[in-house]
């Protein structure tokens, strides 16, 4: 598919799969024994520090589900009643869902897209095995991020934005981090969007503490990015759950308790009601955060709520929540989701388009999505197909 649009493309959501030297090319010798690619019973697994993580069962990505393959799940088509397994079409990874090579930059013409966020897929489950060692997990991450650097670039290309990320597990490594990143040049960056845990306790990511690291990233006009990952939400699940509890494996759809439940969802509005109700973009009024392939569904139930909240307490609040959302928070929702009703609610200018090829569960053809939005204005679909991500970039057409 060739853009034939009147207007650019820029997709918020693509992915690459990481190859193990993602995470350890960089990582300094006392972690190296905390993080490894193991063979367990005939499978390579990831281990960190001693802990076998089953969360995402082929951590290597030798063959992954092909890009598109889960759509029709996804958007409620299954009259015959399959399981999640037998949508799967799998294939051998391509070099190019892995690194920038001439043939991912050639996929970008040809998928009609000006450019692209390029987000990590592994490392959603990092953070949360690692809140025991803080320490260790923003030296994972500062590997990480050398490698994002140095494979995909942060957008010196204009096209392809690899996404680096931010803990904030410790917050002065991540005020640390966000200025390396910000004098390597990055555009956005990528946070995970749930409390704080340091292996001491945990804490809204709206404490005072993280003000440091907000106003550096306000201050310098980057986009924070919030991606859908392991929230650590699992263990509300595992107190309903049949059987015994234990990790959160996502790919594991066999109890429709799970689907209802949506704890990450759940997650999602809980940090957003954190950021607002704790006062951050009132600290900090210039921040531009996304909420990246977490679908809209969970910001209703959660605007009512803090409509509720707010005539209550309106003396608990410096401005309306929602004139907050509608200022500071830009939302990507799902292809099935209902964009027309997100658009009349935080505005149009607040909509972003995303594909998040190459995962199954995304668009094996990104423009796509189009057709979600087939009924909307031409100016509307400009900004949302690529507009609105092009502005928060700085990038012009």
């Amino acid at each position: 598919m060739t853009n034939s649009l009147n207007f650019p493309a820029f997709d918020c959501d693509s992915h690459f799969y990481e190859p193990p030297e993602a995470l350890l090319k960089y990582l300094p010798k006392e972690y190296t024994q905390l993080l490894q690619f193991a063979q367990i019973n005939g499978k390579t697994k990831l281990v960190i520090d001693g802990h076998v993580s089953n969360y995402i069962p082929n951590p290597t990505f030798e063959v992954v589900a092909a890009p598109g393959c889960h759509v029709d799940y996804y958007r409620g088509n299954n009259p015959e009643g399959k399981s999640f397994r037998e949508f799967n079409v799998i294939e051998k990874r391509k070099d190019e869902y892995a690194y920038k090579n001439d043939r991912r930059k050639q996929l970008l013409e040809e998928q009609g897209l000006r450019g692209t966020l390029v987000f990590p897929t592994l490392v959603s489950v990092v953070e949360g095995h690692m809140a025991h060692r803080p320490d260790f997990c923003h030296a994972v991450v500062h590997s990480l991020n050398q490698w994002i650097k140095e494979e995909w670039g942060f957008g010196e290309d204009g096209k392809f934005f690899g996404m680096p990320v931010i803990s904030m597990m410790d917050a002065d490594k991540a005020l640390e981090e966000a200025q390396w990143l910000i004098d390597n040049g990055v555009r956005a960056v990528l946070i995970r969007p749930t409390y704080v845990s340091d292996g001491h306790g945990s804490r809204s990511m709206g404490s005072p503490e993280f003000d440091p690291v907000f106003s550096l990233l306000a201050e310098n006009n980057i986009f924070v990015t919030f991606h859908i990952s392991d929230s650590g939400y699992s263990d509300i699940y595992a107190r309903h759950k049949l059987g015994q509890g234990g990790e959160w494996l996502p790919f594991d759809k066999n109890d429709p308790l799970e689907a209802v439940m949506d704890v990450n969802f759940l997650a999602i509005g809980h940090h957003l009601a954190s950021l607002i109700c704790h006062g951050v973009f009132d600290r900090h009024p210039s921040l531009k955060v996304g909420y990246i392939e977490c679908g809209c569904a969970w910001l209703y139930p959660l605007v009512d709520r803090l409509n509720q909240v707010y005539r209550m307490q309106p003396q608990m609040f410096r401005q309306h929540p929602l004139d907050a959302i509608r200022k500071n928070v830009w939302i990507h929702p799902f292809f099935e989701d209902d964009i027309y009703k997100l658009a009349d609610l935080i505005g149009v200018d607040h909509v972003l388009f995303g594909s998040d090829w190459p995962h199954p569960e995304g668009l094996a053809e990104p423009l796509e999505w189009l057709k979600d939005i087939e009924n909307m204005p031409e100016p509307d679909k400009a900004k949302i197909m690529g507009g609105n991500l092009m502005g928060l970039l700085g990038i012009a057409d």
